[in-house]
């Protein structure tokens, strides 16, 4: 019987995740939530998505539409700056990066979460590491134009190949890096501003009409080949305690017990995101719930039984 931590979640063999900056496009947005409603209504397969709210940008209309969107469970919020006007860059004075920083995350807590908002999304793709600092003090997962990146409790860039939306690029140039992403067994981030109907060349657009067939290649793809679908947040934070994490498995009388044990410097920011353990058996086990009850699970078609939890699990083999 093996027992590991799967790379991604549910033991899927792949990543993929949506990302739309500034969030004050109102009609895309909202076609946007609807092809993803249908997806799942037709493959069971939920798209979640992110959206970088630039604060300045907000009215009361955009607002209810991202409430709903996070209520639906199809999109999550990230800060794309208060005014979409401030480079993170070593250039710009520290005490203005961080009154933006801040600034950001305290009225998206109060707008929409009621919690911390922890994904940033650099505003005209600036970056800089040395630049960057502040951002620690707020948020643990970031995105950076062309180039994918995150940290937790340090600057530590982690290069995800993002795919910049061109709204003149064949539907090809989105299939071919969804099925580049699989095949490499990676974490695939595209990056879109908002969807149109219109045939002139909108800066990061994607026409609404190929989105929705790329939605529909990805989510037969997914049905096929197991592609987790989350947020830039998710990932990124499943990711950072996976590279964190190893397992420690032990026997006591007939019961096993499988710990997640992390390094010492693991951010506190990761420790409750659940990891997927993958038992390998031919055989029902019995989980053992933290109420003191047990619950019967069979492996999969592949001989596999698939298990999220953020800290241990203790189960039995039934003879």
């Amino acid at each position: 019987m093996e027992i590991q931590i799967c790379k991604y979640k549910n033991g899927a063999g792949s990543a993929f995740s949506f990302t739309f900056d500034d969030g004050c496009y109102y009609d895309s947005s909202r076609e946007a939530m609807e092809i993803f409603e249908n997806i799942y209504q037709k493959t069971g397969i939920k798209i979640k998505a992110t959206v970088g709210i630039t604060v300045n940008f907000m009215h009361e209309r955009l607002i209810e539409l991202w409430r709903e969107g996070i209520k639906r469970g199809y999109f999550d919020i990230a800060s794309h700056t208060v005014g979409h006007d401030i480079a993170f860059c070593e250039e710009t004075p520290y005490k203005k990066r961080k009154a933006d920083a801040k600034g950001a995350q305290e009225w998206l807590r109060k707008t929409f979460t009621g919690e911390g908002v922890n994904t940033f999304i650099f505003a005209g793709g600036k970056r800089d590491k040395k630049g960057a600092e502040v951002l620690l003090e707020h948020y643990f997962a970031c995105r950076a134009g062309d180039y994918g990146v995150n940290h937790v409790g340090k600057i530590d860039w982690l290069d995800v190949n993002c795919l910049t939306a061109i709204l003149k690029k064949p539907l090809e140039y989105y299939t071919d890096y969804i099925d580049k992403t699989v095949n490499e067994g990676g974490w695939g981030v595209q990056m879109n501003h908002w969807l149109t109907t219109k045939e002139e060349d909108v800066f990061h657009s994607q026409s609404l009409e190929q989105f929705r067939l790329e939605c529909d290649y990805l989510g037969k793809k997914a049905m096929g080949e197991k592609i987790w679908i989350g947020s830039f947040e998710e990932v990124g934070a499943y990711l950072r305690k996976y590279e964190n994490a190893t397992l420690k498995v032990s026997e006591v009388n007939s019961k096993i017990r499988a710990e997640i044990m992390l390094n010492l410097d693991t951010p506190s920011s990761i420790l409750d995101t659940p990891l997927t353990i993958s038992i390998d058996t031919d055989k029902d086990i019995l989980l053992y719930q933290r109420d003191g009850t047990s619950k019967r699970l069979s492996p999969d078609k592949n001989g596999k039984i698939y298990i999220n939890t953020s800290d241990f699990i203790e189960f039995e083999p039934v003879l």
